[in-house]
């Protein structure tokens, strides 16, 4: 019985070849978005803040119908409602103070940044490691450590800086895109 359960599954296809268009058309709203947050940075950092506000209200009120609507017992239902009210409460936050939410998400990107750099530097430590990997992790850890100094210290900048970051890799990521897509339409029309 095993014997033809892995043979029908080996007989499935997992070769997934999109079209070239495909890459072509993502490479190219990928180096619009990347320019436009580059570029326009803190027009684009408030933008993206009340897309991800609308996201949380609308995800919240159907958390709130999902928890009056169920079936589901009194702990799910509560559960539900819970979730709901304070993801309402976070998206009616988002839209009274932008700002204050930009400064909350640079300060927990800092905290992020502080737990992995101290995790790094003691793994370079005390792991069982080759010197090679310990020392590159001892100096990703000091960097990340330096990072969250820099996002404390310089919250606003940081955020510019990390949404002109994300535009030159949006920007780089679609024009490889772009190219990929471009390769692929030549070679499917070289094999016809």
């Amino acid at each position: 019985m095993t014997e033809e359960v892995s043979t029908s599954c080996t007989a499935v296809s997992l070769s997934i070849t999109p079209e070239w268009w495909t890459f072509v058309l993502t490479g190219i709203i990928a180096v619009i978005l990347g320019f436009l947050a580059f570029t326009w940075t803190p027009a684009f950092i408030l933008s993206l803040g009340y897309l991800i506000g609308i996201m949380v209200i609308a995800w919240s009120v159907i958390s709130i119908i999902q928890g009056i609507t169920t079936k589901e017992g009194t702990g799910a239902r509560l559960a539900l409602l819970i979730l709901g009210i304070l993801g309402l409460i976070v998206g009616i936050f988002v839209f009274t103070d932008i700002l204050a939410t930009w400064l909350l998400v640079n300060y927990l990107v800092a905290i992020w940044a502080f737990m992995t750099g101290f995790s790094n530097i003691l793994m370079g430590f005390y792991g069982t490691f080759g010197n090679g990997y310990k020392a590159l992790l001892i100096i990703a850890g000091i960097i990340s450590v330096l990072l969250a100094i820099y996002l404390i210290v310089y919250p606003f900048i940081g955020n510019v800086i990390l949404f002109q970051v994300f535009g030159l890799f949006a920007m780089i990521w679609g024009i490889m895109h772009v190219a990929t897509g471009i390769v692929a339409k030549c070679a499917k029309g070289a094999s016809q």
